[in-house]
């Protein structure tokens, strides 16, 4: 199996897993490191909190996350872009919680 085959299944095991944390996240799809995130709500917010923060995402439709790393991304970049995806998905079900 190649680099990039091992982590687009490392991502794709990350990103299901921020799936069984944050019920916002309707589904995980795409083939391999070509992913998307369909959320039950807008995802504007969470993509300029990321943003914000250095991770570089887009959305494909208003509830679409599209998520497209470079072939040649790391176990640690992935990490690293987990961590921030985590963070404003926590900021924006906190923000759901509070009204």
């Amino acid at each position: 199996m190649n680099n990039s085959a091992k982590t687009a299944k490392y991502l794709r095991g990350k990103l299901e897993g921020l799936k069984k944390k944050y019920p916002i996240i309707k589904e995980v799809r795409g083939v391999g490191l070509m992913l998307g995130v369909e959320l039950t709500l807008n995802a504007q917010k969470i993509v300029g909190y990321c943003l914000d923060k250095g991770l570089v995402i887009n959305c494909t439709h208003d509830t679409v996350i599209r998520i497209l790393p470079a072939l040649i991304i790391t176990k640690k970049d992935i990490d690293s872009a987990i961590k921030i995806l985590d963070e404003a998905l926590k900021w924006q079900t906190k923000i759901l919680k509070n009204g």
